[in-house]
């Protein structure tokens, strides 16, 4: 159904054998690896004496495995700490204000944001339902706690203000990943997300319906990217195995300027 080469109708795709709650197909293997990496220690003492550093590390692997370091939830609350801080670390990008007219305020980029954080989500969608539920959890868990800490940043330390704050927060970014959700359901999906980014992101200002517009082909692009991602990758608590795309200048439509005359002989 998706063109090859054109990201047009890949939402389209992807929403296209969606279920309940706009859950999307497992367009990657779900029998990806999940093994868990762990040392084993030699029993036999006809074995070589080991090193000093290697009885060290061994020791340390011990520890890491006694205090539940190397468990799965504790990873996979690593894992959600990652997301959390790629997303808010995207979301600072200044491509966005550059090519992308979002304006360079607490809230916008909050949105954005959680627009980062919806995509993981939606991505999530594709794991194990148990596993995936804890990492999405401590994921808005993280980005919430992130989210005060902005506050106070921004010279918000009042209490109640940064409770009502959030809460007000919450409730928005709540409608806009429902607003997200159901753009993958909808017929025209390229065209409801564009409308739906211009509430949330643009706050329905005037004249940003063009950015908008521009900002769903990119929402388009990383979702494909991520729905691609195995899920041995999009799942390790590592830093640096994957990341979001840099927000590159959007086409807008407009035809490139004619080449220069020839120069006179």
């Amino acid at each position: 159904m998706m063109a090859a080469g054109r990201l047009g109708t890949g939402l389209v795709h992807i929403a296209a054998h969606g279920g309940r709650q706009g859950v999307l197909p497992a367009v990657v293997g779900r029998d990806a690896a999940r093994r868990l990496l762990s040392t084993s220690l030699p029993s036999d003492p006809a074995l070589p004496a080991t090193k000093p550093s290697t009885v060290r590390s061994t020791m340390w692997d011990l520890f890491l495995r006694a205090s539940g370091f190397n468990s799965q939830e504790s990873k996979d609350d690593r894992l959600a700490m990652m997301m959390m801080m790629k997303c808010h670390k995207q979301a600072q990008r200044p491509e966005f204000r550059a090519d992308y007219g979002v304006v360079p305020t607490f809230h916008a980029t909050f949105q954005l944001a959680g627009l980062h954080v919806w995509m993981c989500h939606v991505r999530l969608r594709l794991e194990e339902p148990k596993r995936a539920n804890h990492v999405a959890s401590e994921l808005f868990e993280h980005w919430w706690h992130q989210t005060m800490l902005d506050m106070k940043e921004a010279g918000v330390h009042d209490f109640l203000q940064i409770s009502s704050n959030l809460k007000e927060m919450q409730q928005g970014f709540r409608g806009g990943a429902k607003a997200y959700d159901d753009a993958l359901k909808a017929d025209d999906t390229l065209g409801t997300l564009r409308a739906a980014l211009w509430r949330n992101v643009y706050f329905s200002e005037q004249g940003k319906e063009v950015d908008a517009a521009k900002l769903s082909r990119f929402v388009e692009q990383q979702l494909l990217q991520l729905m691609s991602m195995k899920s041995e990758l999009f799942m390790s608590p590592e830093p640096g195995v994957w990341a979001f795309s840099r927000p590159a200048p959007p086409a807008d439509g407009t035809p490139p300027p004619p080449p220069p005359p020839p120069p006179t002989p």
